[in-house]
């Protein structure tokens, strides 16, 4: 049996090739013109096309290294905001039945007898909408974005901060 360090380290070091993997096969995949094509037909990239198929002012892509430091904050940090955030709605609306309750009624005449949720049903759903928000709103995955003005703003309602 591993200790919990030595697991995580083997998980971690199984992750970590496992994206190099998909990595070198998708930069590969790109070199095949159709391939290329095909991808930039797509009416919605993946995040991994993107990365790839981005280059700077003077036509370079990202390196490899860089490519994978992008798919880890992805795949690791977005990952854990997700649960997070997730496990703080779920929260909330236990904690409020009767909210969880206008929720599940404002689905139900949305989904009628279907299963699943589909885009166009999102716009339809203020209620959970606005319990949704309202839990990121008291419980926020990363809840601070540290900032320092490098000058004073003022704000169109008169409003201002001072440098610093």
């Amino acid at each position: 049996m591993c200790t919990p360090v030595l697991c995580g380290k083997l998980t971690t070091n199984y992750l970590y090739s496992y994206l190099d993997k998909v990595i070198k096969e998708r930069k590969q995949s790109l070199k095949n013109e159709m391939e290329l094509e095909k991808i930039q037909k797509k009416r919605h990239l993946d995040f991994l096309d993107i990365l790839l198929c981005a280059k700077d002012e003077n036509g370079q892509g990202l390196c490899d290294e860089d490519l994978r430091a992008e798919v880890d904050t992805f795949m690791f940090e977005g990952h854990d905001t997700t649960a997070s955030g997730i496990s703080w709605i779920l929260y909330c609306l236990a904690k409020y039945p009767e909210h969880q309750e206008k929720c599940r009624e404002e689905i139900r005449d949305v989904l009628g007898e279907r299963t699943t949720v589909e885009w166009e049903d999102l716009s339809k759903l203020p209620y959970t909408t606005m319990c949704i928000k309202e839990s990121m709103r008291l419980n926020p995955p990363v809840p601070e974005v540290a900032r320092k003005l490098k000058e004073p703003i003022t704000f169109c309602d008169g409003r201002s901060l001072p440098k610093g």
